[in-house]
């Protein structure tokens, strides 16, 4: 490992912080600071062009999810060694006086070193607790010296729609489930509320029995590539029996827009209306819903929730 820094180094960094702020919140006379973390989450970035972005997910993100927060910067200009610095993560919930503050560590590592980091890290994990690995820079993920942090990580989140490439996207997430390693795809995260709602249609008792019966499913998008194949193979599993079809228009971004279901005797559709709201049509019979943004935070927050494997996930590559 490079000389510049070491695990028993940064711990004591962390160790000093909490002492000083101790002492801070000691001299303002107030309730104190209570630390707070349920897991370590490891945050691969490129080089620190995306610093403030990164860095406001993660304040936000720590109100629901306090954790360890170990942000990885890997330079591409290869020059210099490993660097790292901590800070503390605090607010102070309303109506409260005791500041609840998480841990940070960034850690700068050019790709020659890249080799030296998972030693690193597997120094810093909290122990007993997961580690999710959240890789916002998808042409690291295809480097062999990185994908050396893979087995550190309980989840390893990903977003094949942001690859160069998202099919390869697609298909480097595949293998690696097929492979046993627990990757999920925010390309099917944001697919969330189009399942969601399709299971509300389903849910209903009167709906129920046509479940079985439906003939086709139609995927009506301007290419959502990744999305459409993740949808269809969820169907292909839920619905052996439908035949999924798809319509192409042109107009507007790139998403998913509609999803109709077709049985003898019922008819149904879901449509996404700009961005925020949906309209559920059964059998002539409509139902508007509010449609939550799909921010990062969001998406991230969704993943940070479940840390274990998604059978349902899963099932899409099989």
């Amino acid at each position: 490992m490079a000389n510049a820094i070491k695990p028993e180094r940064i711990l004591k960094d962390l160790a000093k912080l909490w002492v000083d702020l101790a002492k801070e919140e000691g001299e303002k006379n107030s309730a104190g600071v209570l630390r707070a973390c349920a897991m370590t989450l490891i945050v691969a970035v490129e080089e620190e062009v995306d610093a403030q972005a990164v860095g406001e997910t993660i304040a936000e993100l720590m109100h629901e999810h306090p954790s360890r927060v170990i942000v990885l910067y890997v330079k591409k200009d290869g020059a210099g060694e490993l660097d790292a610095r901590v800070f503390a993560q605090c607010w102070m919930p309303f109506g409260r006086r005791q500041q609840i503050c998480c841990e940070e560590i960034e850690i700068t590592a050019p790709e020659p070193v890249l080799a030296d980091v998972p030693k690193l890290l597997l120094g810093l994990t909290v122990p007993d607790l997961p580690v999710v690995l959240w890789i916002r820079c998808p042409q690291v993920a295809l480097r062999a010296k990185f994908q050396k942090l893979f087995p550190l990580a309980n989840k390893i989140i990903m977003d094949s729609d942001t690859f160069n490439d998202p099919v390869r996207g697609f298909g480097f997430v595949a293998d690696m489930n097929r492979r046993g390693t627990n990757v999920m795809d925010l390309a099917w995260t944001r697919l969330t509320p189009w399942r969601e709602m399709v299971w509300q249609i389903f849910e209903d008792e009167c709906n129920r029995p046509f479940l079985e019966r439906i003939a086709t499913v139609t995927i009506v998008h301007s290419g959502a590539s990744i999305q459409v194949k993740y949808l269809t193979n969820w169907f292909q599993h839920a619905l052996p029996e439908a035949e999924v079809l798809f319509e192409t228009v042109t107009n507007g971004a790139s998403r998913i827009r509609q999803i109709r279901f077709d049985a003898p005797g019922f008819a149904a559709s879901i449509e996404i209306e700009n961005g925020n709201s949906a309209v559920l049509n059964v059998n002539g019979l409509t139902q508007r819903l509010a449609v939550p943004e799909a921010t990062e935070r969001a998406l991230i927050g969704q993943e940070l929730s479940i840390v274990g494997v998604d059978p349902v996930f899963r099932s899409c590559f099989e």
